[in-house]
């Protein structure tokens, strides 16, 4: 059998990486700390391309840095690279996006971009980011273009974007962790009663004490805490410093809420992909809801209706692309209310 060989450009930090493996959590906190953090949507992220990519005609590998560009012209087929927020006008993503149009500019294989989006504050603030970024942005897509590669973008608020920047035919097709169980994927409009409602929340949670989420909390006991990558070092170090072991400095930093859900064992962070989802199919969650898009898609894909609450065009583009309910904020006290009123029908047709 001819296999297509595909170079996996994803190059983050390692703990973003090889998602279909077991996380070793004996070597977690010293990778963690090197990496400077792991967000677990990442992995949700990365866990469907590898999916995507394991198939018995397909040979991939990752981009280390140290692969001779020759080699890789002559080697691979063609080249991947997943994509989250990387139009945006922070200096430290502009200058990625100039590493990576830089390689690119250096491949004779198609280079194809996954899941790709905006990062700014709403859309009214599209053209300014237009501005701001247009040149490195016009020749991060040329050079695309000059391998016969193609973009497939989060949202329309992107496709908005890339149209002020130069003419592309770059496609919505919102995030690859969506279509990790296929077409069947269907959410219920069934409800329950609120006696035995039982929500998922996640965001960060200053956010969501900003916007009364946190009150969700006290009003429904059972409901837990779906972190990404805030309770790291609680949950998962063995070595914390003296410095860092202070309740007040766990208040000033996590909230109030913080330590009394992380003293309840409310607070899950899960970085094993599989787990992660089942956990979720097991443990009778009537519906998630936060500011973590990630957060949100897991609970979609163990069958659990979700809420997004956005807090810029990254997630709202996305939440509105896949016809799921959101808003950009929510008093927690209502949680239920919300629930009720929630539609998959869009959502499961599409």
């Amino acid at each position: 059998m001819i296999k297509t060989r595909i170079l996996l450009l994803y190059n983050n930090n390692e703990l973003d990486r090889q998602v279909l493996e077991p996380v070793n959590y004996l070597l977690f906190e010293d990778g963690w700390k090197k990496q400077h953090g792991g967000n677990s949507g990442n992995k949700l992220f990365i866990s469907a391309v590898e999916q995507y990519l394991t198939k018995e005609d397909i040979e991939y590998e990752y981009y280390t840095g140290e692969q001779v560009i020759e080699d890789i012209n002559n080697s691979f087929q063609m080249a991947v690279l997943p994509l989250a927020n990387i139009f945006n006008a922070d200096e430290n993503v502009v200058r990625q996006l100039n590493e990576y149009t830089h390689l690119i500019e250096k491949f004779k294989i198609p280079v194809y971009i996954l899941g790709c989006g905006i990062q700014c504050k709403s859309y009214d603030d599209i053209d300014e980011l237009a501005n701001a970024i247009r040149t490195p942005v016009e020749r991060f897509l040329k050079a695309i273009y000059q391998t016969g590669g193609e973009l497939a973008l989060r949202g329309y608020a992107t496709k908005e974007f890339l149209d002020k920047i130069m003419l592309n035919s770059a496609v919505v097709t919102g995030c690859p962790s969506i279509y990790q169980r296929g077409y069947g994927l269907q959410l219920t409009n069934e409800k329950v009663e609120e006696k035995i409602f039982r929500p998922l929340i996640n965001g960060n949670l200053k956010y969501l004490k900003e916007i009364d989420m946190l009150s969700a909390f006290e009003k429904y006991a059972t409901s837990i805490y779906l972190d990404q990558d805030e309770f790291s070092q609680w949950l998962y170090f063995s070595k914390i410093p003296l410095k860092d072991k202070s309740i007040w400095r766990l208040v000033r930093k996590k909230t109030y809420w913080g330590v009394r859900l992380l003293s309840e064992g409310r607070i899950k962070l899960l970085y094993d992909v599989p787990y992660w989802i089942k956990y979720l199919q097991t443990k009778g969650f009537h519906f998630s809801c936060g500011s973590r898009i990630h957060g949100n898609i897991a609970a979609i894909l163990a069958g659990i209706p979700a809420m997004v609450v956005y807090r810029d065009a990254r997630t709202r583009e996305l939440a509105e692309f896949l016809e799921l309910p959101c808003c950009s904020s929510i008093n927690g006290k209502v949680l239920y209310e919300e629930y009720l009123q929630s539609d998959y029908t869009q959502f499961n047709k599409g």
